[in-house]
């Protein structure tokens, strides 16, 4: 069982969040869950024992997810120099990932769902860093967007949304605050979103 460090991911978050790459994974045309997917790689250990600062090592973590470590079958994304164009669609799909996340009963990340299909102020429980928070498009009726929470509080996101911070790409951002994430992903009065946290997992 291998436990998900919010901490691990949130670093993830920050260090690329507004970087365009990172030469660990491919880039996608629309990037936001693919991005959020390698934090919470992160989170289960996926870059542990490296720096993600030192080319060295970005060397070895490129090796890594070529050779699909803590990943699954399932659950993948590209290495940097993959010929592929999409990584497995719960990797960049955010109905797909929270779909994947929350029903999965074998290897791969597992997660808790709140909030599902509910206007923002509905959420009852405090957002935490490593927290994955979904944004809801009326225009197209899907969840599309993906932001990580990178600041390190545990908040009503009612009543304290000015001390929660986000990574994301699409656009990227290293460390936003979550009230302009909204503003950019839906309309504040009518906006639905949820929140993935995750939970030990098998690779």
């Amino acid at each position: 069982m291998i436990d998900y460090n919010k901490r691990s991911a949130s670093q993830y978050g920050v260090q690329f969040g507004n970087k365009f790459e990172n030469r660990i994974f491919k880039r996608i045309r629309e990037d936001s869950t693919n991005f959020i997917s390698q934090c919470i790689w992160a989170g289960y250990g996926g870059a542990d024992g490296y720096s993600l600062s030192r080319p060295e090592d970005i060397t070895a973590l490129r090796n890594r997810v070529a050779n699909m470590y803590r990943q699954t079958p399932v659950w993948y994304g590209l290495a940097f120099r993959s010929l592929e164009e999409f990584a497995a669609p719960p990797f960049i799909y955010a109905e797909q990932l929270w779909n994947y996340a929350i029903n999965n009963n074998s290897s791969g990340p597992r997660a808790v769902g709140f909030n599902d299909g509910r206007h923002w102020t509905d959420l009852d429980v405090d957002v935490e860093q490593g927290d994955v928070i979904q944004f809801f498009r009326e225009d197209t009726q899907t969840y599309d967007t993906s932001v990580l929470i990178v600041s390190d509080t545990r908040q009503n996101i009612v009543d304290f949304m000015g001390n929660i911070f986000v990574a994301q790409h699409s656009p990227d951002f290293s460390y936003r605050p979550l009230i302009n994430a909204f503003r950019t992903s839906c309309e504040i009065e009518t906006c639905k979103l949820r929140v993935l946290r995750f939970v030990p997992a098998f690779f």
